[in-house]
């Protein structure tokens, strides 16, 4: 395992600003903040006659073992959630741009190992592209009686 000396200035300032932010944040939350608009259902309030003027709250949306979950949130902890959340995908684009690092450590270690042969491969964020599959034909049936 690779100590702080192996590391370049990128990734120490990458890994102090991550320290920093788990050190410092109150919390941290998965998720996204979301708005509704709805209906009361009272014919008498002002959202029953204008869409514009629908009654608006907010909810955290999580999801957990693959099952999507709503928790309403109220006024008064509406800033507290959308911070945690915003902390969280803070500390999530910190480790992403941390794996980079990593794995460009990785293949200069590789390179190295070989003494320097071979090109090194540009590492980029793109996703992979979808596999091909093989179709494989199925065999030709004999039809009876005829040859």
């Amino acid at each position: 395992m690779p100590g702080p000396a192996s590391f370049s200035s990128r990734e120490r300032q990458l890994r102090s600003r991550l320290h920093l932010l788990i050190t410092n944040a109150e919390g941290f939350i998965h998720g996204s903040i979301i708005e509704m608009a709805r209906k009361c259902g009272n014919p008498g309030c002002r959202c029953a006659s204008d869409d514009d003027l629908r009654h608006r709250s907010q909810y955290l949306g999580q999801t957990r073992g693959g099952k999507k979950s709503m928790v309403y949130l109220p006024a008064h902890l509406e800033a507290t959630a959308r911070q945690g959340v915003e902390h969280f995908q803070r500390a999530l684009d910190l480790l992403e741009e941390l794996s980079v690092e990593a794995r460009l450590r990785l293949e200069k270690q590789k390179l190295k190992a070989r003494g320097g042969r071979g090109a090194a491969k540009k590492i980029t964020a793109k996703k992979r592209a979808p596999r091909k599959t093989s179709k494989k034909k199925s065999p030709k049936r004999k039809v009876p009686g005829k040859s």
